[in-house]
């Protein structure tokens, strides 16, 4: 069986293809291309092809010409636009290839009308919601993240196919390091956009409320992120913040597994509020408390969040801080918490509680 996966938002590496769909199909004999618009940080170049972002109806025909010598029986699409470059390819072929959407963004998002008059992001949006539910008349199959944004396609498409994989990690590429007793120094660690919406300035607030809560520990930050930081941050002595580009994937989890908390204070707006942060799980994983904003999509994606971190209002800094300094004050909570967040992802929120789930639902298309 011939799988491709059609990515024109992603990068060629990412995570939740690379390396948890992609060789879950090839372990059950299915033959796998990757077909990506860019490389990303960690490419393997023999098994993917590269094409430039279908924004024209020129690019869709090419790409749609990119699916011809691989003669593909399934073709998963990342976007609208993916899978108007596979009912090209599936029609000018006539050949009866399945095509599934994989669901991992809002589309539209706040992102594709940013910046627009209130009237144009209205009409932009109709336009943009209209085409993708028109797309979808055509697909043959969901794969969807979360259960958030599966309820609109389940409205519309109530008789459609569909899988539910969520964005749990794969627990062979987890970095797991016994937790440190906060005594001296806190290592904090944030991956993300160095934005208010994001919620960059928060985290960087509530760092500073704990060092200046106390001046006799070392407090890091350690950042990744592609942005660069050009605001000055008036810091305390004890406070230090590194901010580096994204790393690889593997590297990330072993990057990422050196600190003592995880932190994400994006904005608690209505978007955001039905997005599932997908690092939330790759953290728990690692073994470590999670301060995040408290979203519905967390809620309702893991609800035992509490037993191993804190969902909080990110607006409110000082409270942040506070439950920072629960940690460092009580060390049998922090193990605790460490312990457990370890707990749920091996007994429930890893990848290999899902694959099974996912790969008969793409191979049952033969």
């Amino acid at each position: 069986m011939k799988v491709v996966f059609l990515l024109t938002a992603h990068a060629a590496d990412d995570e939740r293809v690379r390396h948890h769909q992609l060789p879950s199909l090839r372990a059950r004999g299915a033959e796998v291309t990757v077909m990506a618009p860019r490389a990303g940080l960690d490419p393997d170049a023999s098994d993917i092809i590269y094409h430039a972002k279908p924004s024209r109806a020129r690019t869709v025909r090419h790409v749609a010409s990119l699916l011809t010598p691989l003669h593909p029986d399934v073709v998963v699409g990342d976007t609208p636009m993916a899978l108007r470059c596979a009912l090209r390819y599936r029609r000018e072929q006539r050949t009866d290839c399945c095509i599934i959407y994989d669901i991992t963004e809002w589309y539209p998002s706040k992102k594709n009308v940013r910046n627009l008059s209130a009237v144009r992001k209205v009409l932009k949006f109709m336009a943009m919601s209209c085409l993708n539910a028109w797309t979808n008349l055509f697909t043959d199959g969901f794969i969807f993240g979360e259960t958030y944004k599966a309820r609109p396609f389940l409205r519309l498409f109530p008789h459609r196919p569909f899988v539910l994989t969520s964005y749990y990690p794969d627990l062979q590429f987890i970095d797991m390091q016994e937790p440190r007793t906060l005594e001296s120094d806190l290592h904090l660690f944030y991956s993300g956009s160095l934005t208010e919406e994001k919620g960059f300035f928060r985290v960087v607030e509530a760092a500073k409320i704990v060092a200046a809560r106390h001046p006799n520990m070392s407090v890091s930050l350690k950042v990744l992120s592609s942005d660069h930081l050009d605001a000055a941050l008036d810091l305390p002595s004890n406070l230090r913040i590194e901010v580096s580009p994204y790393v690889p994937f593997r590297q990330f989890c072993h990057v990422a597994a050196e600190h003592d908390l995880f932190l994400d204070l994006r904005s608690t707006d209505i978007e955001n509020q039905h997005c599932l942060p997908i690092k939330l799980f790759y953290y728990m994983a690692m073994g470590r408390p999670v301060i995040y904003s408290d979203l519905k999509a967390i809620r309702q994606g893991c609800p035992e969040i509490w037993q191993f971190g804190q969902l909080v209002n990110p607006y409110e800094t000082n409270k942040v801080a506070d439950c920072i300094d629960l940690y460092l004050r009580d060390d049998n909570l922090f193990q605790k918490h460490c312990a457990t967040a370890r707990k749920y992802a091996e007994q429930k929120y890893n990848w290999k509680a899902i694959e099974n789930a996912f790969a008969r639902f793409i191979l049952q298309h033969e």
